[in-house]
C-alpha cells in the first residue's frame, strides 16, 4: 500500500510541473506544509492535528468494538491527552507525509490502525 501512495503522489508531483526545490529535512521540522514530497517528515502542527483526529475517530467509533481496537485506541488517547509524547517521540521523528495520507483516508479506527502498523519506525 505505502508504494501505491507512493507511486500516487508521484504522478500527481510530475503533474502540477512544480520544480521548486524542497529542501531538506530541516532540524527543527517545520517544512512547508504544502510540500508534497510523500517522504517528507510531518510538522509538530501536523502531526497534532492527526492526533486530534485518531482520538476523535477512537471516540465515535460506535459498534466497532475489539480487543485489539480496544488497545489500539486506549495507548493513542493516552498519549494524545495533556501530552504531546506521542507528537515528539512517535509522529514527529517517524511519520511521513504519505502516512498522513493513509490516515486521513481512514473512514474509521479499524482502518486507521492498520495505517499505523504501516509506519516505518526504523529510520
Amino acid at each position: 500500500m505505502r508504494v501505491a501512495i507512493l507511486i500516487a503522489f508521484a504522478a500527481v508531483a510530475a503533474g502540477c510541473g512544480s520544480k521548486e526545490a524542497v529542501p531538506a529535512e530541516s532540524p527543527t521540522n517545520e517544512q512547508p506544509p504544502s510540500s508534497n514530497d510523500p517522504n517528507r517528515r510531518l510538522t509538530k502542527t501536523e502531526c497534532v492535528q492527526l492526533g486530534q483526529s485518531i482520538v476523535e475517530a477512537c471516540h465515535t467509533r460506535g459498534n466497532d468494538r475489539s480487543a485489539e481496537v480496544d488497545g489500539w485506541c486506549s495507548d493513542m488517547v493516552n498519549r494524545n491527552t495533556d501530552s504531546e509524547a506521542w507528537v515528539n517521540e512517535a509522529c514527529i521523528p517517524h511519520f511521513r507525509y504519505m502516512d498522513s495520507f493513509c490516515f486521513g483516508s481512514a473512514n474509521n479506527a479499524h482502518g486507521m490502525m492498520d495505517c499505523d502498523k504501516t509506519v516505518d519506525r526504523t529510520r
